[in-house]
């Protein structure tokens, strides 16, 4: 009888830490995932925040450089200092508003994904595939910004008018490394569209609960 009743003990003893190991295991691969996927996250939107520095630093520089042209004389230079600074402010307001949003958007997300991983699946995902088509548009409009401000530059040179010379240029020139920017951007959406799709969040089993992946039941008489 003692001998049996310490046969049970004991398998019950290595069943019970079979499923502490189990659980353990499952707990950090689910949080080796969580974290895999966080820092996914951050690198996303710091690259977006690094974006509209950069957006807003080049509407800064413009901005800088068109108030000093349009005080010139000469069509050339007020043409172009006059599109530097429509473009320039445009940029800054941008980028300042965008700031703010990606500042948001980071602590909605990393609270998301803290407190419900599977919501964050399926919210986040739908926002950063919305996000990656609406990059399309962005860049149609911006190429069509540069064939814009080329064409008006090919006028300016062609009817030698100096005012559609300078316009032109400066429309092109503002255009075209934001068009190489949001191509950036559009590539690191993707990545992090793709990642946020093969992100499996699982949640992690309490040894002794119901649904727990080991059980044991011990019946009979000692």
């Amino acid at each position: 009888m003692i001998a049996r009743r310490w046969a049970f003990v004991a398998i019950g003893i290595a069943v019970a830490g079979a499923s502490m190991s189990h659980a353990s295991l499952a707990c950090a691969d689910d949080s080796a995932a969580n974290g895999a996927i966080s820092d996914e996250l951050r690198s996303y939107y710091r690259g977006e925040r690094n974006s509209a520095y950069f957006v807003g630093g080049l509407g800064v520089a413009a901005i800088g450089g068109g108030s000093a042209l349009v005080t010139r004389d000469g069509d050339f230079a007020r043409g172009l200092g006059w599109s530097l600074l429509a473009i320039g402010t445009i940029d800054v307001i941008g980028a300042a508003v965008y700031t703010f949003q990606v500042a948001a958007q980071v602590d909605r997300y990393e609270s998301l994904l803290a407190h419900d991983p599977a919501e964050y699946k399926q919210v986040e995902g739908d926002h950063i595939r919305t996000t990656t088509s609406r990059f399309v548009g962005y860049k149609l409009g911006e190429l069509g910004l540069v064939l814009t401000g080329a064409g008006i530059a090919t006028y300016g040179f062609a009817a030698n008018r100096d005012a559609w010379k300078g316009a032109g240029i400066g429309v092109a020139a503002m255009a075209l490394p934001v068009l190489v920017i949001d191509t950036i951007n559009m590539t690191r959406a993707a990545h992090y569209r793709d990642r946020i799709r093969g992100f499996e969040p699982t949640v992690a089993v309490t040894p002794g609960v119901s649904g727990a992946p080991w059980t044991l039941a011990v019946g009979g008489k000692f």
